[in-house]
């Protein structure tokens, strides 16, 4: 049998994973996180563009092709 302090530690690991679970899955009435996640799908992929348009202008600069077989 656990000891008390045990089943206390895990009861509390529960319920704190219920509520965690709880807030992912709505935090603010379930639109907040809907909006959030928008914003850094749009942030990821700006950053993603520009990364690609920097690697296609140094490429253009220094006369590469963009793909080199070998």
């Amino acid at each position: 049998m656990l000891p008390i302090g045990s089943l206390e530690n895990v009861l509390r690991a529960i319920g704190e994973q219920a509520v965690h679970g709880l807030l992912t899955i709505a935090p603010y009435g379930g639109a907040g996180r809907a909006q959030h996640n928008a914003a850094q799908a749009a942030a990821a992929a700006s950053a993603e563009r520009r990364e690609s348009e920097a690697a296609a202008a140094l490429l253009a600069r220094h006369d590469l092709p963009a793909a080199r077989r070998t």
